[in-house]
This record gives C-alpha cells, sequence and structure tokens, in this order.
C-alpha cells in the first residue's frame, strides 16, 4: 500500500512539472520571439524599448488607486519602411492605462529600423502592470513595469481566483464572473480563467 502511494505521489508530481514546464515554455518562446523581433526593429533593441518605457511612461493614480493590475497587449504594424500604424489595445486596462501605453508607441516613431521581410512588420507586445506589493503568480508580459502602490496592499490572482471558485461553488455565477474577468486582465494567457468562466456563463443560463 506504501509503494502505490508513492508511485501515486511520484506520478503526482510528475505531471505538475510537466504542466508548469509547458506553461513556463509557451511564455519563454513567446518572450524569445518578440526580443528577437524588437532586437531587429527597434534602434536599440529590447533593451533601450524596455528603458525608454520606464522613463516616460507613468502609472495614472486614478489606476493606482483602484488596483488597476494586468497585462495589456499593444498590437500594431510597424511597415518595412519604418512607419507606425494604428496602435489596437487587447485586454485594455482602462483607468488611463491604455492612453499611456499608445502615447509611448505614438512617440517611438523614428525609433524603428527598416527591414525587407514583411514578417517582421507586425507585433503583439505584453506589459504587465503591477503595483507593489502585490503578489502575483504571473509572468506572461515581456517585462513588468511596477508602481508605486496607493498606499494599501492590493490583491493578486491567488484572492480572486479563490473567490471565484468559492461563488462557483455556492452557484452565485454573475459574482463568479466579476472575479474572473478581474484575473482575465490579470493574466490574458491563462486558459484556466477562460474555462471558469464558460462555467460561470453555463450556469447563469440555467
Amino acid at each position: 500500500m506504501k509503494r502505490l502511494l508513492v508511485m501515486v505521489g511520484i506520478l503526482f508530481l510528475m505531471a505538475a512539472a510537466g504542466y508548469s514546464q509547458e506553461n513556463t515554455s509557451a511564455a519563454e518562446s513567446r518572450k524569445k520571439q518578440i526580443t528577437t523581433q524588437l532586437d531587429y526593429r527597434f534602434k536599440g533593441g529590447t533593451y533601450t524599448f524596455e528603458k525608454i518605457f520606464n522613463t516616460t511612461v507613468t502609472y495614472p493614480d486614478m489606476a493606482r488607486v483602484n488596483c488597476i493590475q494586468g497585462i495589456i497587449i499593444a498590437s500594431f504594424d510597424v511597415t518595412c519602411d519604418g512607419e507606425l500604424g494604428f496602435i489596437t489595445i487587447k485586454n485594455p486596462l482602462h483607468y488611463g492605462i491604455d492612453n499611456e501605453v499608445k502615447k509611448f508607441f505614438v512617440n517611438t516613431n523614428g525609433h524603428w529600423n527598416k527591414c525587407h521581410d514583411k514578417k517582421y512588420e507586425h507585433f503583439e507586445i505584453p506589459i504587465q502592470f503591477k503595483l507593489a506589493g502585490t503578489e502575483t503568480i504571473t509572468e506572461e508580459g515581456l517585462f513588468t513595469f511596477e508602481g508605486k502602490n496607493p498606499g494599501y496592499i492590493c490583491n493578486g490572482e491567488e484572492y480572486y481566483l479563490a473567490k471565484a471558485k468559492k461563488y462557483l461553488g455556492k452557484k452565485k455565477p454573475k459574482k463568479a464572473i466579476t472575479n474572473l474577468d478581474i484575473l482575465i486582465r490579470l493574466d490574458p494567457f491563462n486558459n484556466e480563467y477562460f474555462e471558469l468562466k464558460k462555467q460561470a456563463i453555463k450556469m447563469m443560463k440555467k
């Protein structure tokens, strides 16, 4: 019996490690692809891109006071001639953050190298906005832009995930969805959050 329990434990740990490695690999692969593209297209590469972002972008007070955090995804094109196109914000955070990011990218005009292949024209750049002191398990952004907390510690993913699951268990889908929407804002790459939201929506239709 003891041997069986040990074997089950080993298999569980191997499965958990495999899941973690798979998620990490997806994030690392995405970051590597974006880094390679920025190193080629942005003058000074990814390092300079991040440095300029961190020194020119501000964390809006309205967002800080409301504990608004998450991963914003900037989608845009830069032609091989170096012309910046329209900027679309995916997974918007609002509260002034989207505008800060758009303003930053507009100001990158003239910072782009020319290219000879259109596959290097489209960009999808995830940037994580986080407030100091927040415990987070998400590291899906290309880099993290950290703002000063508003004088109190804001909640991270574990807090909202526990609340979402509690409300699902109590058959309160609307309250579950409220917390799941916050989780999706915090990490739009986490499939679990979307699956839980599907469950909540189905529950509402019954």
